[in-house]
């Protein structure tokens, strides 16, 4: 009788949340604060599904329920205070999304009410932060405008709400282990509500923070520390470096992917050599500008980089820091090292050859090829290359002294991967031929508006095909190297 009473009082208390919204609407409160009214009302009720029920089947019901009721009422419009564009389903995702983190969950209490108030509380403080203050606005999915105080607010509130769930239901946690999660949930559930549109964060939010703090908990407690750190970190750089238009919003998001696991496992080794990689490409594509700009007009990307730009870049570290928490085994750290070698030897290698006078030529035939050529290389590009190689192995020196010896085994390795990058861009890279300006690009539309047919290589393998594949060559190069050392 005790699940039985518990869903009378769950329908009980949902339907007079939902009439104190509505009545409230009706007699002149604003449609955005009635709608969090009843928001934040009803997902609290997660904590007294915790409390009340013993099965987890009949917790999850009014949920199941709700989503229905929700599906018709948005349909019809039958409550003002709810209503919303026909395509935003926010308010029939988050009923589902409670009710799987109910079903998923429900031995780890820490991870279902957490990712249900994560998205309760963080989501109605952001949006209400992000429309009253918002200034520093970008463009998620969709078209669809965020700002960052938004965001911000969304960690805050995350972080402090996931501390006291923690400290509550995980109490055998070290303080450490705590604030690590807190953290890393936080930073996920930004991230996800950044992603949201037409009410799908109403899904995202609850399930990758649930998700991210159950498997917090159960799979790996002792890395929570070095990936909430990780974590944070690596947001901070990326919201800074969106700021300064190094990075894309796409693209903080992916030094996020990448930088939480090689900050939060590859120690200060992984994690300086990941920024001295960064900072110093995004600087170099700074430099002369002008003398760049007719050679960037033909490039695929320019200096700003995206999503499919940091997981190229930084993949392969981030799987290797993997290996490393994994293993502890100092070939997965060359591994780390000689991907980012090889990622900076490319950058360098384009951002400085470039700016040669005499002309490159094609690593296949050793042609002659207009500058920035896919392929083309040149001795001040080989220089460079080995100067962005050894300059983060450098770095890595300066952390872990083992390194300076090693150092030449980086250099190598990175310039390995530099070659391999041009090898793939010279035979197997997409490069395109505008038939109005006779000039190759890597543009499938070029930028005297023309579309474009294929010249060579394979549609499939874009330019960011080509630099995984390339700081995969100079991970493996890097793996052998410290294996043998």
């Amino acid at each position: 009788m005790s699940d039985l009473r518990a869903l009378i009082l769950a329908f009980a208390y949902v339907g007079a949340v939902v009439a104190v919204g509505e009545g409230a609407y009706r007699l002149g409160l604003p449609r955005p604060w009635a709608r969090k009214v009843i928001h934040v009302g009803v997902g609290l009720w997660i904590i007294g599904t915790a409390l009340l029920f013993e099965s987890r089947f009949v917790a999850a019901v009014p949920a199941a329920v709700a989503a229905i009721g929700n599906y018709v009422i948005h349909r019809r419009r039958l409550l003002g205070s709810v209503a919303a564009d026909a395509e935003n389903l926010g308010t029939v995702w988050f009923p589902i999304s409670f009710a799987l983190l109910i079903l998923l969950a429900w031995n780890e209490h820490a991870a279902m009410i957490g990712g249900v108030l994560a998205m309760t509380l963080g989501d109605a403080v952001a949006s209400t932060v992000g429309l009253r203050w918002g200034r520093r606005r970008y463009e998620t999915l969709g078209g669809h405008i965020k700002s960052l105080e938004g965001s911000l607010a969304m960690f805050g509130v995350t972080l402090v709400t996931t501390l006291a769930v923690l400290r509550q239901l995980a109490p055998a946690l070290s303080p450490a282990g705590t604030w690590g999660l807190a953290g890393l949930a936080a930073v996920a559930a930004t991230c996800a509500e950044g992603l949201g549109i037409k009410g799908r964060d109403n899904l995202w939010v609850p399930l990758g923070t649930g998700l991210v703090l159950w498997a917090g908990l159960r799979l790996f407690p002792h890395l929570l520390p070095g990936l909430g750190a990780g974590a944070v970190l690596s947001a901070a750089i990326g919201a800074l470096a969106w700021l300064k238009r190094w990075l894309t919003p796409s693209g903080a998001l992916g030094a996020v992917l990448t930088g939480t696991p090689v900050f939060g496992l590859g120690g200060w080794t992984g994690g300086l050599a990941l920024v001295a990689f960064f900072l110093s490409g995004s600087l170099l594509s700074r430099f002369f500008r002008s003398r760049k700009a007719q050679v960037e007009a033909e490039f695929a990307k320019t200096g700003t980089r995206d999503l499919g730009q940091a997981l190229a870049n930084g993949g392969v570290a981030a799987a290797a820091a993997l290996g490393y928490a994994w293993t502890g085994e100092l070939p997965w750290m060359g591994a780390l090292l000689g991907s980012l070698a090889a990622a900076s030897a490319d950058t360098w290698a384009t951002e400085l050859g470039v700016l040669a006078r005499s002309a490159p030529r094609l690593i296949t035939t050793l042609r002659p090829a207009p500058p920035g050529t896919s392929g083309a290389v040149s001795l001040n590009g080989l220089a460079a290359a080995v100067g962005g190689a050894a300059f983060v192995g450098a770095v890595a020196a300066a952390v872990e002294p083992l390194w300076w010896r090693l150092l030449p085994h980086l250099a190598l390795a990175g310039l390995f991967g530099s070659l391999v990058d041009s090898l793939l861009g010279a035979t197997v890279q997409a490069v395109y031929w505008c038939p109005r300006c006779h000039k190759e690009t890597e543009r499938t539309v070029h930028r005297c508006g023309s579309p474009t047919r294929l010249h060579r290589g394979f549609p499939v393998v874009s330019n960011d095909l080509v630099n995984l594949l390339a700081t995969l060559a100079g991970a493996a190069a890097g793996f052998w190297l410290a294996a043998g050392a």
